[in-house]
């Protein structure tokens, strides 16, 4: 099986791009987490060396800043494992009609994730090395880091890295059930069907779960239903862009947003998937953005401030990276299309302004409606906080600025993939 595995990959010329970013993404997920996971480790060994309420109070939030952190990275991780999934799914359901068993294709595609999640893993693991010099020169407490604070272990290596290929196992598993289920269905090109208003109904009840846990003395508690919220954030998101969407294609007037918005129609999951990273940035942001009106201790006022930058920044790096890979994934995905549209007589300018669109399109309302969820979990805390300084109204601006134009940098970066694909009709 192996062996059918390399020939196979050998004689796919667009599978190395999508190889290299899946490894790349892998690689970016695995160093983000373990450099959150080690931060995390050092607030708690000064914990441990000196208890007090002042360190309980650094634990605390770097136990917040983990969850907020993580779920981007594993939202990362995941995508990696369905970067080109339309070509490989129509691969392994030529397989099936050709003879091949369920088995068969699952190990295949198995094979093939687990070989990128292994090398992005192990490139995760050296990114997160050469992170280490830099953030040991960061203040917190009136002192840098040690090394050895920031070195999570091998115990902790091993179990992040085998956390990214069970994750990269079960995405990959999870986008076989067409094949195996139907391999002709595979090609079918039907009306998607609209996603269910439960999914606003489910957002509602994690609002109403926020607002009592957020009274609640219990810590463990108060972040369980913070990680429950965010997942509630992507699960809720593709059904607000599939509704903008149908509105937009609506009253399109012109080629290039009524392209965008179909497409935005047609698969709300995968233009969701492109600006999660951004819209959980901008989450974060404004979550971070009370920060400063926190805190009475001057020490601990400054530390708390350089954490929001901190984690900003991460949160917008691991935005710039899911959209960069989701989208030049869907270039390669979508050469069928950009080749149909460009005999149809299409212009090479209106494809990479639909493209551009399709992604401006789900980025302003994710950004809106991240916004929004996030000034809504802060009110239980007091209203106050929202203008309780400028520098949290500046933080907040920052960071999605930041976010977004990291984001459009790197969608931008992937434009000339739609280049060869039309010029080949021509």
């Amino acid at each position: 099986m192996t062996r059918l595995w390399w020939q196979l990959t050998r004689h796919q010329p667009d599978h190395r791009l999508t190889t290299a970013l899946s490894v790349l993404a892998f690689a970016v997920a695995t160093g983000a987490l373990l450099t959150v996971l080690g931060g995390l480790g050092a607030f708690e060994g000064r914990f441990s060396a000196a208890p007090s309420d002042h360190l309980g109070s650094y634990v605390l939030l770097a136990q917040t800043a983990t969850v907020i952190l993580a779920v981007p990275a594993l939202t990362l991780g995941a995508a990696a494992a369905r970067l080109s999934m339309a070509r490989r799914n129509e691969r392994m359901a030529a397989l099936r009609l050709a003879g091949a068993t369920n088995a068969q294709v699952a190990q295949l595609t198995l094979l093939d994730t687990l070989a990128q999640a292994t090398a992005g893993a192990l490139g995760g693991v050296l990114l997160y090395l050469l992170a280490l010099p830099f953030v040991a020169m960061i203040t917190f407490q009136g002192r840098t880091f040690a090394w050895s604070e920031l070195w999570v272990g091998p115990g902790t290596l091993a179990g992040t890295a085998l956390a990214v290929l069970v994750l990269a196992a079960g995405s990959a598993l999870l986008s076989l059930v067409a094949v195996t289920t139907s391999p002709l269905g595979v090609t079918n090109r039907v009306t998607p069907r609209r996603l269910s208003v439960l999914r606003v109904v489910l957002a509602v009840v994690a609002l109403l779960a926020w607002t009592a846990v957020s009274q609640q003395p219990s810590i463990t508690a108060i972040l369980v239903v913070l990680g429950i919220c965010f997942a509630t954030l992507g699960v809720v998101a593709p059904f607000v862009l599939g509704v903008v969407g149908r509105l937009t294609a609506r009253s399109a007037r012109s080629v290039e947003t009524l392209l965008a918005a179909r497409r935005l129609v047609d698969d709300p999951r995968g233009a969701w998937r492109t600006v999660a990273g951004v819209s959980l940035a901008t989450f974060v942001a404004g979550l971070m953005s009370v920060a400063p009106g926190i805190g009475p201790e001057d020490e601990l006022a400054v530390d708390i401030a350089t954490g929001s930058v901190l984690t900003l920044v991460i949160a917008a790096v691991l935005a710039a990276v899911s959209a960069g890979v989701t989208q030049a994934s869907r270039a390669v995905d979508q050469q069928p299309v950009h080749d149909r549209l460009q005999m149809a007589g299409t212009d090479l300018v209106v494809l990479r302004r639909a493209r551009l669109r399709e992604t401006l399109l789900p980025l302003l309302t994710s950004v809106g409606l991240a916004g929004g969820a996030a000034v809504l979990m802060v009110l239980p805390f007091g209203p106050e906080l929202l203008v309780s300084s400028w520098a949290g109204v500046a933080t907040f601006a920052g960071g999605v600025v930041l976010a977004v134009g990291l984001v459009l940098l790197a969608v931008a970066a992937t434009q000339p993939l739609v280049r060869p694909l039309a010029r080949d009709l021509g």
